[in-house]
């Protein structure tokens, strides 16, 4: 089963890319995050014509989740994971008797603002959350943007890096209070290099000078981890010449594994 996740900063923008990456791929859940787009307008024919069902919670500009599935699941739970619930951010299925969340952590804007702990908060209802669900089933996948880097491989600069978003202590320590719970980040069960990346700043030409941040997990119980044999990381999506009908690429890249 080939399992990949995408923050697609908007589908209606990148509905193109999502379709040739369907294509390309075929995997059979992608899950998507940032979709931008209100529940009437998720576009739900084309995936249709693709072979795939929706299961999608949006909003208008901000957030919104969604998960592609080439089976109906056998079922879904909408925001699961909430502070707010207008801010749509979490979805879960269970396919194929595995249990997949879907989630776009709060990004936080920095340490010192409201914002940051409101993402502190946040992570302490993913973790009551994957608590509740993982002492239910031992085939469980948590997979997303989760706006932090888990290590000092995972961004450019560790000492300019220090302290700042994405990078906290809190944030760190708050994923692996997740990660305790008999989680395993699949990234680490592979041979990738350190500053292996999943988003670059459209700024600055970061992409092109590989200036990014692994911040796109995925997140599996033992059972999943154990039988995972490959984690790709889809870094050519975000080349304009990848999908020519819509060159303006997400800012990240999809993550993918094969269980």
């Amino acid at each position: 089963m080939i399992i990949a996740s995408w923050n697609v900063n908007s589908i209606k923008v990148r509905l193109p890319n999502v379709l040739k990456y369907l294509d390309d791929h075929k995997p059979d859940v992608l899950v998507l995050q940032e979709t931008k787009v209100v529940d009437d307008v998720f576009p739900v024919e084309p995936l249709i014509a693709k072979g795939y069902h929706s299961i999608y919670c949006g909003q208008k500009t901000y957030n919104g989740v969604a998960i592609l599935t080439k089976n109906k699941p056998t079922s879904f739970d909408i925001n699961p994971v909430y502070i707010n619930k207008e801010e749509m951010r979490s979805i879960m299925v269970v396919y194929d008797n595995v249990t997949i969340l879907n989630v776009y952590v709060v990004n936080g804007k920095s340490i010192d603002s409201d914002k940051y702990q409101y993402k502190l908060e946040w992570l302490q209802s993913l973790y009551e959350y994957a608590s509740t669900i993982i002492s239910k089933t031992d085939r469980f996948i948590i997979l997303g943007d989760f706006n932090i880097a888990p290590t000092d491989d995972d961004v450019p600069d560790p000492q300019g890096c220090k302290d700042q978003i994405l990078c906290s202590t809190a944030e760190r320590q708050s994923l692996k209070k997740i990660t305790d719970l008999g989680l395993f980040d699949l990234f680490n069960n592979f041979n990738f290099p350190k500053n292996t990346y999943t988003w670059w700043d459209y700024r600055a030409g970061c992409f092109h000078r590989d200036i990014g941040y692994r911040i796109d997990l995925i997140l599996a119980s033992k059972y999943i981890a154990d039988k995972c044999t490959d984690y790709i990381i889809d870094k050519d999506t975000r080349h304009k010449s990848w999908c020519p009908e819509e060159p303006r690429t997400s800012d990240h890249a999809p993550v993918r594994i094969i269980i």
